[in-house]
This record gives structure tokens, sequence and C-alpha cells, in this order.
């Protein structure tokens, strides 16, 4: 389309006008040679000499506009190749800086607990269940991972446990799944009890700690962590904090109902505890 309003283009259109005029001043002429003087006079020539220029002027305006066109939309895709292309480093910028968070918060927790090592894994498939909660991690035993093998995010906040291993990959069912059963601590009194998945609980990503002796004595956001007891888990993870007291179906067996610290819903990366010191 551009071609066609080159200024090469004008100057045929220009030539056209001309013949035209051309060809009305012969038509004129075999009218007579009594008229001719008047057709070359001013006043013939010009309107004619200012419709020409008009027209060369109108078809330059329509040349401008569609040159300009072209350019903006070259230009439109050279913006949008640039957004593009800021967009991905603005996400590779945004998953290093989590990376290297996460990386941060690891090595706090890693440094108050010197006894432990730990392997990073990465999240890759969630279960599909209404009772049932675990993920599959990136790693297995040829990364020296093992079946229980306790697992933690990046605070250290506990998130459960390897339940299954292959060479490359484990199944790690978390600590709100409802075949969960971990020895727990009431940090605030020391009260000892289990904290395990619950059907009832489930649905609101809860879990809940049972068997205390002394429940009137369980803090409302008080802090709930591993005792230790079985040799399965470290002592002192953080698992949760008490969200409220509540009662079985049958009104005999109270329990703390507990919010786990780690959020389950955001998990990308966690890290199975390979090995630990045994509290005495």
């Amino acid at each position: 389309m551009k071609e066609l309003f080159s200024k090469k283009g004008l100057y045929i259109v220009g030539a056209a006008a001309a013949v035209a005029v051309i060809a009305a001043v012969s038509v004129a002429l075999s009218a007579g040679n009594a008229g001719f003087a008047s057709l070359l006079s001013e006043p013939f020539f010009k309107p004619i000499k200012s419709a020409m220029t008009s027209l060369v002027d109108s078809m330059e305006h329509i040349y401008d506009t569609m040159y300009r066109f072209d350019e903006t939309q070259a230009e439109n895709r050279e913006l949008r190749a640039r957004v593009a292309q800021l967009e991905q480093e603005y996400r590779e910028y945004t998953e290093i800086s989590e990376e290297n968070e996460r990386l941060r918060n690891l090595l706090g927790f890693a440094e108050r607990h010197e006894d432990m090592s730990m392997e990073p894994v990465t999240v890759l498939s969630w279960t599909a269940s209404n009772y049932a909660s675990s993920f599959t991690v990136s790693k297995g035993s040829s990364a020296g991972i093992a079946l229980y093998d306790p697992v933690v995010d990046e605070y250290g906040f506990l998130v459960g446990q390897v339940t299954s291993v292959t060479a490359t990959s484990s199944v790690v069912t978390t600590l709100i799944d409802t075949t969960t059963s971990l020895g727990a601590l009431l940090y605030e009194n020391g009260e000892t009890g289990v904290a395990c998945g619950d059907y009832d609980l489930f649905g609101s990503r809860k879990l809940k700690v049972s068997y205390i002796s002394d429940m009137s004595s369980a803090v409302i956001g008080g802090t709930v962590v591993t005792s230790g007891s079985g040799g399965i888990y470290p002592a002192g993870l953080v698992i949760g904090t008490v969200s409220g007291i509540s009662v079985s179906s049958s009104g005999l067996d109270p329990y703390a109902v507990v919010e786990p610290s780690t959020d389950l819903s955001a998990l990308s990366h966690v890290y199975v505890i390979t090995d630990f010191a045994v509290s005495e």
C-alpha cells in the first residue's frame, strides 16, 4: 500500500492530471480559434492549478499517513518484544530472589541445628484426595533419602515425612494427612501428647493433639513442637500453633486443634532431614 502512495506515484498522478488538462484544452480549441486567447488566460488556468495543487497535497498527506502508520507498527512490534524480554528478566530475577531467600532461611535453621543433615528437593506433584495429603519430590534413595525421613520447609517448620522411596523420587505425607501420627509437646507448659491428622479437620487443613493429661493448661496461640519420642522426628521441630480446644463426637476425648506453621499450599521446595542426633 505504501508503494502506491510513494513520491514517484505522486508525480505520476500529477502527470496524469496535466494530460487531462491538455486534453481539455484540445477539446476547447476544437471549438475554434476565437476562444484560444481566453483559454490561455490566467482566470482559466487558476482553478485548474489550484485543483492540481490540492490533489498533490492530498496525495502527499495520504503518503505521509501511510508511512507513519508503518513506522508505528514497527515501533509497536519492537516495544512488545522489549516488554516480553523485561517480563522474562523479571521472572528470572524473582525466581533467583526467592531461591536466595529460601537458602538464607535454611542456612539460619541449619546453623541452629548443626546435628542435622538435610537434602533439598523440589515438589513435583500433589496427590488429589479428600482425606490424603501427600506429594512427590525430585530425589530418592540415590540422594540418601530413606523411608520415614522427616521433611521441613526452609524455616524448619515440619511438613511431614517420607512414606515411599524410589531411586530417583520420594513421596512425602504431610502432617495433616489422616494417617499421620507423631509425638508432640505443648511448648509453653511441657505437656505431651500425640499429633495426628483428623477427618473432621482435614478440610480446614488442620490437625489435632490428643492425649494431653491436662487439656485445661493448653494455651490458645501456644506453640506445638515435636517431642522427639520414638526417634523418628528430631525434638523441637515446630508443628504449629494451638487455634482452639475441641471434644470428640463421644464427648469424652478433648483435644487441641493445631494450625500448621508451614504453608502447605505454597510449598515448592522442601528439605529432607536425612540424619540427626537422637535426644537422650
